[in-house]
């Protein structure tokens, strides 16, 4: 199967379908047992597991498109349910993987791994499902542009410096649309 280019603006919207598709409000923040709820409901064949520490290596957390399957670590599972934003950031990665139809096993573990190194098609699936965890976590809409990175990461309960990111991203421009506050049918 080969790997659809998205750009940036293409990825937030599909981040923000996908986020109102499950019944997340824009103003609210993503709470970790409540999306694993969500996809199992929406997605019947979606399932995650908890695996022991260091199962995966030094990968954060896995997804595997053929079984369908998110494995996420005891040490990030506990820290995703106290609503830890690294954690939070790791799970969303994943999710981004496993919606945007990404076909493999994918890790998430440090960008710029060696695999990520030669392969420009895994690089860009990488920096998709970065963007799109990005995205879910936290909505591009007008109210949330005008929320600075500390407004952002108390909002969203995501680490300060992924709110920092984001919110350099949809300061950047690079997105002409901002997503309008009804919500938008469910992506193609």
């Amino acid at each position: 199967m080969r790997h659809a280019f998205l750009t940036d603006a293409q990825i937030d919207a599909r981040a923000l379908a996908h986020r109102r598709g499950l019944g997340f409000r824009d103003e609210q923040a993503i709470d970790f047992m409540t999306l694993m709820a969500k996809l199992k409901a929406r997605y019947p064949n979606f399932a995650y597991q908890r695996v022991a520490d260091g199962a995966l290596g030094t990968a954060e957390a896995q997804w595997d498109s053929q079984g369908k399957r998110l494995l996420i670590p005891e040490a990030v599972f506990e820290s995703a349910n106290r609503g830890e934003g690294r954690a939070l950031m790791t799970v969303a990665h994943e999710v981004g993987h496993a919606l945007l139809g990404h076909q493999g096993t994918f890790n998430r573990a440090p960008s710029g791994g060696r695999a990520e190194r030669f392969s420009a098609r895994l690089r860009a699936m990488e920096y998709q499902a970065r963007r799109y965890a990005a995205a879910f976590l936290i909505p591009d809409t007008p109210a949330v542009r005008a929320l600075d990175a500390t407004g952002l990461s108390e909002r969203y309960r995501v680490s300060m410096s992924a709110a920092i990111v984001r919110h350099s991203e949809l300061r950047s421009g690079e997105n002409a649309q901002v997503s309008p506050l009804r919500p938008v049918g469910t992506p193609g």
